[in-house]
């Protein structure tokens, strides 16, 4: 009796410790213990990009008509840039009281034109801006070429920004220009005072107005104003005119700006941009954008972790533009993939900076958009490349695209594959 109780308790013990989990020796227990270790393997998917595209031009998605900036520069043998405007007619007649009443427009005392830089560059020293009187017509299809003898003839006005920055109350008393600083911010606004004589009211015209701007500056000139795509920011203009009120000639403000669809702004620049030809371009104006279309192995889309993902891509050319022009490029997940016209996530989106340097690779960390591709294998693996913002300046970047076997897209994934609980 005691032999077999004393055996009885051994096995007892014995099976009560055979699937004890031992933090210093695991695996002891195959049924529940994994024999597997968290693995991080780290891949280079040189074939994973392909029906790769750049797409844009000559219209781009986003023109000088559309920029959200009117670009301005003066750099001799690289480039010349003139914004342009049109102000809605102000009509040959106006209100003269509370009522309907109206009397004719017979005239202008004078008007003030307000330009807003948004974001001064401060190494840009003894900067002019010239103001020139162009023809009504002007359009999204006027070229720099067609503007020649507008802008060779004597300007309208030119005021040293410097200068009148130097003045008290940033005020010119003589010509009456001044400087309007924001003290929130970097902004400044021109207030160019035109006579009737600078700025004459056309009752052919209903006092329609059309100007170009050129800078210039003691080294190359660069300034990005506000267009009507800024909104309250763009061009506008205060009409202080004359008119008959019930045959007594009285004055009266008509402010004019260029929203509402009626009045126009852009700007015309030379040389104009390259062909696309094969490569995958980003940026400039008229805005190109590229389409990479990428192909993940079934092992990491649907059985991994992504830790770090670098898109890495080769430039096919220096990029191009001025010192000031670096951009952000955004490499950014779609909604859908239509080529180029597909819906853009705007929260699967990571970016990096261009310079205008000499590079040999521009490097994207596009972790957020590969862990979002593998929550989900049901959405589109789609890239597109884009500058942003775009239209805010001429420069832009080439790169070599997938059929190039050598210099084609790439990306380095490191992932962890998942963890195989359960199996033996």
């Amino acid at each position: 009796m005691r032999r077999a109780a004393r055996l009885a308790a051994i096995g007892l013990a014995l099976s009560a410790t055979a699937c004890t989990e031992h933090l210093a020796a695991p695996g002891l227990c195959p049924t529940y213990c994994p024999s597997d270790s968290l693995a991080v393997r780290d891949t280079i998917l040189r074939a994973a990009i392909s029906r790769d595209t750049a797409y844009g031009r000559p219209y781009g998605y986003v023109n000088a008509a559309s920029a959200p900036y009117l670009l301005a520069d003066t750099v001799p043998g690289v480039r010349g840039s003139h914004p342009i405007f049109r102000t809605p007619p102000i009509g040959t007649r106006t209100l003269i009281g509370s009522d309907t009443t109206t009397g004719a427009v017979i005239g202008v005392d004078s008007l003030y034109l307000f330009l807003t830089i948004p974001q001064r560059d401060t190494a840009t020293h003894d900067l002019a801006v010239a103001l020139y009187e162009l023809p009504h017509d002007i359009d999204s299809t006027t070229t720099f070429a067609a503007l020649t003898a507008p802008f060779s003839a004597p300007p309208v006005r030119a005021v040293n920004v410097d200068t009148l920055l130097a003045q008290p109350g940033h005020k010119d008393p003589a010509s009456g220009d001044s400087i309007i600083v924001d003290s929130t911010s970097t902004r400044i606004t021109l207030a160019l005072r035109l006579d009737s004589a600078d700025a004459p009211y056309s009752t052919a015209d209903s006092g329609t107005l059309a100007f170009g701007v050129r800078v210039s500056a003691a080294a190359n000139a660069h300034v990005e104003f506000a267009s009507s795509e800024l909104s309250a920011l763009g061009p506008r203009v205060n009409w202080y005119v004359k008119y008959d009120s019930l045959g007594i000639v009285a004055h009266k403000l008509i402010p004019v700006s260029l929203t509402g669809g009626r009045g126009f702004d852009g700007f015309v620049f030379d040389p104009p941009p390259p062909p696309l030809n094969g490569t995958l371009v980003v940026g400039s104006v008229p805005a190109a954008r590229s389409v990479l279309r990428v192909t993940l192995p079934r092992a990491i889309r649907d059985s991994a972790t992504i830790v770090r993902a670098t898109l890495e891509l080769i430039p096919a050319a220096l990029p191009q533009g001025l010192a000031a022009d670096s951009f952000d490029l955004v490499a950014q997940a779609v909604l859908a993939d239509f080529g180029a016209k597909s819906p853009l996530d705007a929260l699967h989106v990571d970016t990096t900076r261009i310079y205008i340097a000499p590079t040999d690779t521009v490097r994207v960390e596009v972790t957020n958009i590969l862990r979002f591709w593998v929550s989900d294998t049901l959405i589109a693996t789609t890239l597109v490349l884009r500058q942003a913002p775009e239209g805010a300046d001429l420069a832009e970047i080439r790169f070599y695209p997938s059929s190039d076997p050598v210099r084609r897209p790439l990306l380095r994934v490191t992932y962890t594959p998942h963890f195989p609980f359960g199996r033996q």
